[in-house]
């Protein structure tokens, strides 16, 4: 997770500034968690217990989807069936020092559409992880479970033991 601005413009924003204050959260919390880039790979559980970790999973998963379903709809995320997700104006609004971090978006260009799997979230509010055929795949990149994924991904294990 990276540590971001929010401009004075984004509450007077056309845009921003008429989202409902849960799509303004969650928006801002995805741009922690994006990289440097404005890419990050899109898998609700994961971001779910980064951006809401003291709630229930149900909770925090719906938020997810409800939010994403809404910045796509107003054009500021781009999700894609690769299992990455995109801000596409995060690198306008952000002052990128020090240490950069592109992984995400290096990772979905080494490793492209085919080999990924696909993390998607239906506006009817079911979350899945799959293939796209709707039948339940392996977790990402190997990890055995969503618990040791958060692990590798330096969450701390009080928080990714979390329901």
């Amino acid at each position: 997770m990276r540590i971001r601005q929010i401009r004075p413009e984004f509450f007077t924003d056309p845009v921003t500034g008429r989202m409902k204050p849960d799509v303004q959260v969650a928006y801002i919390g995805l741009w922690i968690v994006a990289d440097d880039a404005g890419w990050l790979e899109w898998d609700i559980p994961s971001i779910g217990a980064l951006l809401y970790p003291y709630r229930p999973v149900h909770t925090r998963e719906a938020l997810i989807v409800r939010a994403s379903d809404e910045l796509v709809r107003l054009g500021r995320l781009t999700v894609m069936g690769c299992g990455c997700a995109r801000i596409p104006t995060l690198q306008d609004h952000q002052r990128i020092g020090g240490n950069k971090s592109f992984t995400a978006r290096e990772r979905h260009q080494r490793h492209g559409p085919q080999t990924r799997m696909d993390l998607y979230a239906g506006s009817n509010g079911m979350v899945g992880k799959g293939n796209g055929t709707g039948e339940a795949a392996a977790a990402p990149h190997g990890a055995a479970s969503l618990k040791d994924g958060l692990l590798a991904a330096g969450l701390k294990p009080s928080i990714a033991a979390k329901p």
